[in-house]
């Protein structure tokens, strides 16, 4: 409890954007889980191209995900 108490608003201003990133960061995997799905389905029904971009956009959101998640847990840890 003392450690709290000696936090500057700075430090608890970072520890807000780490969780907040990282609560970012786990709704981009969650969609990422998702929609991984969808890539196969298109693939079924035959539309290459839209399952061509659905890959990316899947791609995409893992990478954002575990970049903000991973950003996120090392500004919360650091400050």
């Amino acid at each position: 409890m003392v450690h709290l108490a000696e936090a500057t608003d700075m430090q608890i201003a970072a520890r807000l954007a780490g969780v907040l990133m990282s609560a970012l960061g786990a709704i981009f995997l969650l969609f990422f889980i998702v929609m991984r799905g969808v890539v196969g389905e298109e693939r079924e029904k035959g539309d290459l191209e839209a399952a061509a971009r659905v890959k990316r956009n899947v791609l995409i959101s893992l990478g954002l995900g575990v970049l903000l998640l991973c950003g996120g847990a090392a500004l919360y840890f650091s400050s």
